[in-house]
């Protein structure tokens, strides 16, 4: 349950990250809403992979959003 709560927390973070953009479309705004969706596309592929494991959710949801994380940081156009 708790990993559910972390992943509606990434996505409400999205949220407010592409209003911001939406109201200033800066490229910083869009930098932080494209990391924000990767986040979270490898938060929920993390505890999909925890799921499979012993139980392993939300250690699974945490270590896939760092991961997924900062291998974006370095694809995505610095603005």
């Amino acid at each position: 349950m708790f990993t559910v709560v972390v992943l509606w927390l990434i996505a409400v973070v999205w949220l407010v990250a592409n209003g911001m953009f939406a109201q200033k479309p800066s490229p910083r705004y869009r930098r932080r809403r494209t990391l924000l969706s990767w986040i979270f596309l490898g938060g929920c592929a993390g505890a999909l992979a925890g799921l499979a494991g012993a139980g392993f959710s939300l250690p699974g949801a945490i270590v896939g959003a760092i991961v997924v994380g900062l291998i974006a940081r370095k694809f995505v156009a610095s603005a």
